[in-house]
């Protein structure tokens, strides 16, 4: 359910719901006690942008969370690419010591492959038959009787194993990357209350009067329970990504699933 309040498809019925309950309230200040008849211009603009004020506040702090969570991402990226081109020549360099044979081969034809790879083109679910020939290659040779092959394939296997190692992370970064969405769609909802806002205080120092005070305030409930449903939100996409870089400690079963 808490992570329901943080959707739009549920926030939106939520928010609608709670602000026409409490303009029923507004057209029925006898049996609910609600009273806004004293409540003049100057007192509805303070208070209104008040809360504008705090919901800037909230998507300019959300700026900066997105900032800083794509530029890590995308470092870490770059990073693990770089480290993946510098085990490719390491194993390439082992590779040309090694004797001339055809098992010498198919690795180095693995490895001129995965060197054509570009980090734009990071990740691949297939990485071609030239990774399909190596481990029919490393089956065979782990299972033959000769000594030299058995190890010839041991030790590629830890070149080969790393570089695998390498291209899983950087999947999980580029996994991580698109996940930075759902930070922006945050950042896009409070904008869009925020626009709402500013209409209706514009709409006040113009329009306000007996006619047009409930309506104002209604909106003005509007965004501050939007407002509300956006902290929460915000607070729960930073808590899920530091949980995630805490995935050494034990969780339990609720946080798990989530």
């Amino acid at each position: 359910m808490r992570y329901r309040l943080a959707q739009f498809k549920w926030q939106l019925p939520l928010c609608a719901l709670m602000t026409a309950l409490l303009a029923a309230c507004l057209w029925n200040p006898g049996k609910t006690g609600v009273d806004i008849v004293s409540l003049d211009r100057s007192t509805f603009v303070t208070s209104f942008g008040a809360i504008t004020s705090i919901l800037a506040l909230f998507c300019s702090i959300s700026i900066a969370f997105v900032l800083f969570v794509s530029q890590a991402n995308k470092a870490e990226r770059i990073s693990a690419y770089d480290t993946f081109k510098a085990r490719l020549l390491e194993t390439q360099k082992w590779l040309l010591t090694q004797p001339h044979s055809q098992d010498r081969e198919i690795c180095l034809s693995l490895v001129f492959e995965l060197d054509k790879l570009d980090i734009t083109d990071l990740p691949q679910t297939d990485y071609g038959d030239e990774y399909r020939r190596y481990t029919t290659a490393l089956d065979a040779g782990l299972d033959d009787e000769t000594e030299e092959r058995r190890v010839f394939f041991l030790t590629s296997v830890m070149y080969f194993g790393y570089i695998e190692h390498l291209l899983s992370r950087i999947g999980l970064i580029s996994i991580r990357q698109i996940i930075t969405r759902t930070f922006i769609d945050t950042l896009a909802k409070g904008i869009g209350v925020i626009c709402i806002a500013v209409a209706a205080l514009l709409a006040a120092t113009v329009w306000y009067s007996e006619a047009t005070k409930q309506w104002l305030v209604v909106i003005s409930i509007f965004c501050g329970i939007a407002s509300l449903f956006l902290f929460y939100e915000f607070f729960l996409n930073v808590y899920r990504y530091y949980n995630e870089e805490l995935d050494f400690i034990e969780k339990s079963s609720d946080e798990e699933r989530s």
